[in-house]
């Protein structure tokens, strides 16, 4: 096999049969002291990230089945599910991570912010965590784009993985994630301040990814990657034309790259020692809204509000999970054409419904078409595999977001009904005591 072979082999090393595909949920956090700063990210005399995740990594010891801890550049704590079928058993154990994090935010009087971006504080104001991974990507995204640092240290999604039966329906599911990403990120859109100032209309977070590495990030359609047929190759092939961040050394350490991701993973092939997790390394280094690494991963919503965690793991699972709903969503979006695409991702800058998508239609008519597909997927998928129906957890969102509009929007109208500047605003909101954590 030549190396795109290769690469396509790993990407479809994992096919799961269509009534024992999972999903899996990365949800990220930020995390204040009692004097609404952010906490330090490295051990230090106060206690920080580091001894965060440690101790979350302890009381899960004894769980038989564990969820992924880690930490993101700033600080931020994300866990990630076990891969599972439904939401429903997800739930559980995001149940379980809740009590401990509120076990921890009580006894170290910490706060925490229910929004995708930083509200307060600029990337200056954060620490980077002591990691030569993260030192390396924050060395070379302050070269790619001018907000790479905010991305870095100041955002936090949420991310799902989806398992797929086939090439065919990898392929399909990818380019429908691809077309459907911009409306998701208006639906989702989480990030109503920035530096202690409203962000307006912008979708911000949605904005600092575009502004980060245009070489690996944004959408599929940004890098040709335009059709279904074919789909997984094109991007085996676009993996190879992206310059490395990093690479690992014979000991596994971490160690700066003058090339290409391809060229890399051909030196490995020429000295005969590539393997798949040299690949995996390579797959990881993309950061396009919709990526493969042996599943399919979903990166372009925010955050969701306090209570909403999973309603974009709904929304993709209804969407894609469902064999019949998938191929109703697929026949109509492979009708809109290039332009209506390149116009889509454009609208996706902004938070506003009245915008016209594809076919003339509205990005809030796009919105009700696309979510009710994904309820009516929700309850195809729980009544053909004999699943818990996730339904709810779309459903409540959506009922939220008629009633309120998009949540960056809403937060912003409740600010300036306070009265109180953004500062005072979030210090307030903070100061409260969480009931809950998500």
């Amino acid at each position: 096999m030549n190396l795109t072979e290769q690469i396509e082999s790993v990407i479809l090393s994992n096919f799961k049969l269509p009534d024992k595909q999972r999903i899996g949920i990365e949800h990220e956090i930020f995390f204040y002291d009692n004097n609404i700063r952010r906490i330090l990210v490295n051990p230090a005399d106060e206690f920080s990230a580091t001894d965060l995740l440690n101790e979350m990594l302890e009381l899960q010891s004894e769980d038989v089945i564990k969820s992924g801890y880690s930490l993101e550049p700033g600080g931020q704590l994300e866990w990630a599910s076990p891969p599972l079928q439904s939401i429903h058993e997800i739930n559980k154990h995001f149940s379980l991570h809740k009590k401990r994090v509120l076990k921890i935010i009580k006894r170290e009087q910490l706060k925490i912010v229910n929004y995708s971006l930083e509200p307060l504080f600029t990337p200056n104001d954060i620490d980077l965590i002591n990691h030569k991974k993260y030192q390396l990507m924050d060395k070379m995204f302050n070269k790619t784009g001018k907000l790479g640092p905010w991305m870095m240290r100041n955002t936090t999604s949420t991310q799902i993985n989806i398992d797929f039966s086939s090439k065919t329906e990898a392929e399909r599911m990818a380019y429908i994630a691809d077309c459907l990403t911009p409306l998701a990120s208006i639906l989702f859109a989480n990030s109503p301040f920035w530096q202690g100032k409203t962000a307006g209309t912008e979708n911000l977070r949605y904005k600092i990814w575009q502004d980060t590495d245009a070489t690996r990030c944004g959408d599929l359609f940004d890098h040709n990657i335009l059709k279904p047929q074919g789909l997984i190759r094109d991007y085996a092939k676009y993996v190879q034309t992206v310059p490395a961040i990093f690479v690992t050394d014979k000991n596994g350490d971490f160690i700066e790259f003058n090339g290409t991701l391809g060229k890399w993973l051909t030196n490995l092939e020429s000295a005969g020692i590539l393997t798949d997790e040299h690949i995996q390394a390579a797959l990881h280094q993309i950061f396009t809204n919709v990526r493969f690494k042996n599943v399919l991963e979903i990166r372009g919503a925010d955050r969701p509000p306090q209570g909403h965690d999973f309603a974009p793991a709904a929304f993709w699972s209804g969407l894609l999970l469902d064999n019949e709903t998938q191929l109703k969503v697929f026949e109509i979006i492979k009708k809109w054409t290039k332009t209506e695409r390149k116009y889509l991702i454009a609208c996706a800058n902004y938070l506003d419904l009245n915008q016209i998508g594809p076919q003339k239609k509205t990005i809030e008519k796009w919105i009700k078409i696309i979510s009710d597909l994904a309820l009516a997927g929700l309850d195809q998928r729980s009544k053909h595999n004999k699943l818990p129906n996730d339904r709810i957890f779309l459903e409540n969102y959506l009922e939220d977001f008629k009633k309120q509009g998009i949540p960056a929007l809403y937060h912003q109208k409740r600010q300036e009904k306070s009265r109180k500047s953004v500062d005072e605003f979030i210090q307030h909101s903070l100061c409260k005591s969480p009931k809950n954590i998500d």
